[in-house]
């Protein structure tokens, strides 16, 4: 109520500002309207055009690990928009394991989601390297964890891309995979129409990081057959795509990205990395470790026992704790994502971590403290500056982080991954920049 008043108060005191204007000649004075009453110099859709659900196939037929899926979108006038977070990719995944009494047995790597076959997944905007991500899986992997919730991994994942579904009996499964890229789920739509050509890349890992065996024959080999993107597309009149097209003869058309920069390193006692970001906005840096990478191994995130973690932004501390302790590298970790408050994005764990996985390695269960440090861990520290809507830069401006942790130092790998916003550009003769 005492927001609502205070908003009736304004719009008051702004309706009798204008009620004595300060001259009127033959009609009102520009500076006296306000800017909400004037006409709009923007373009206008004059009908409905049209919305419909497009699928693209990939251009590369049947594929296999180490290999690359590519979907050429449409795009030039007439093309329209995608829609801000439509897209995914539909394809029959095939392994190769020998079977035990005419049974397979397997699940996609870390957490049983398909997105596990995806190292690299990239989009060019007429012909410019727009977006990429790099270790596309584990940071998926890692985001499904403390960004979702236990219900919608159990129910909607388990059932688009086989998220916690325990092990696949058969040789073949179709999945549904979401593309998780930037410029695909903005906050405004993909003006497809602006660009002479978009096209989305997807770089296959190789069949060791992107599958377990539920048996002592390993997946060996995988193939991806009748891959389609799957997405919204809303075409506007062909009158609305010109008037934008002739708007931007003295402007650029801006679309504000939040993406990630991310790098692996062998895991050591002691770890200090430089990260070259030369970036405006640093919304956070989080890190895991994956120790177990056998065949029958699930490759669960684990904190590898870490005893210390510092971050350092252009050489300015980010926390002086030293994040010794499980719960605290948690609440960091739901800050650095923005959802230390949040009662719906909540995190799980599997219920188990084996060393030959079991169906339990890919069960859904309530996170405890040994579960996050041993099979579902991140951690991470914000480096935010406002949380305020508006602002198309609202983390640090950096040239170079410096991550230092100290763990168990176990053979394995260990991951990092910066979340960073862009801003990228399209001006009239559909040429794409990137402010970083």
């Amino acid at each position: 109520m005492k927001f609502f008043f205070i908003l009736f108060r304004i719009r008051k005191e702004n309706q009798m500002s204008y009620n004595t204007p300060k001259d009127y000649a033959i009609g009102a004075a520009s500076s006296d309207i306000p800017a909400a009453w004037m006409p709009s110099s923007e373009p206008r859709v004059q009908s409905g055009g049209s919305h419909r659900i497009v699928s693209v196939a990939s251009q590369n037929g049947t594929v296999s690990s180490g290999q690359q899926l590519s979907f050429q979108l449409p795009a030039n006038l007439g093309a329209g928009f995608l829609v801000s977070s439509s897209a995914y990719i539909r394809m029959t995944v095939t392994v190769t394991q020998t079977q035990i009494a005419g049974v397979n047995a397997w699940a996609f790597r870390q957490y049983g989601s398909a997105h596990s076959m995806f190292l690299r997944m990239s989009a060019l905007l007429s012909g410019s390297l727009a977006e990429q991500i790099q270790n596309y899986n584990k940071l998926c992997s890692s985001l499904t964890l403390h960004a979702s919730n236990a219900e919608f991994v159990s129910n909607d994942d388990s059932l688009a891309q086989g998220t916690m579904s325990g092990f696949t009996p058969t040789q073949s499964l179709t999945v549904c995979v979401p593309v998780n890229l930037g410029l695909f789920n903005a906050k405004c739509h993909l003006p497809l129409f602006l660009l002479s050509q978009c096209q989305l890349q997807v770089d296959l890992e190789s069949a060791a990081q992107a599958f377990t065996s539920g048996s002592a024959n390993a997946v060996t080999e995988y193939q991806i057959s009748n891959a389609n993107l799957v997405f919204e597309q809303l075409v506007p009149d062909s009158v609305y795509e010109q008037g934008v097209k002739q708007m931007l003869a003295s402007r650029v058309y801006q679309i504000p990205v939040s993406t990630w920069y991310n790098l692996k390193l062998a895991n050591a006692a002691a770890i200090t990395q430089n990260i070259g970001l030369n970036s405006s906005s640093v919304k956070a840096v989080l890190w895991n470790v994956v120790t177990a990478n056998g065949s029958r191994q699930s490759g669960a995130f684990t904190s590898d026992t870490q005893s210390s973690a510092y971050l350092y932004l252009d050489g300015q501390l980010v926390s002086n704790s030293n994040l010794a302790i499980a719960p605290e590298q948690f609440l960091e970790m739901n800050r650095a994502l923005n959802i230390m408050s949040d009662v719906e994005r909540t995190s799980w764990a599997p219920s188990a971590v084996n060393a030959d996985s079991t169906a339990a390695d890919f069960t859904v269960a309530p996170i405890t403290r040994a579960l996050y440090s041993a099979g579902a861990y991140l951690g991470g520290l914000s480096c935010s500056r406002s949380n305020q809507d508006g602002f198309s830069f609202s983390g640090s401006p950096v040239n170079t982080a410096v991550l230092q942790v100290a763990n168990a130092g176990t053979a394995g790998t260990f991951y990092i991954y910066c979340a960073l916003q862009q801003v990228v550009t399209i001006d009239v003769a559909s040429n794409v920049n990137l402010i970083r």
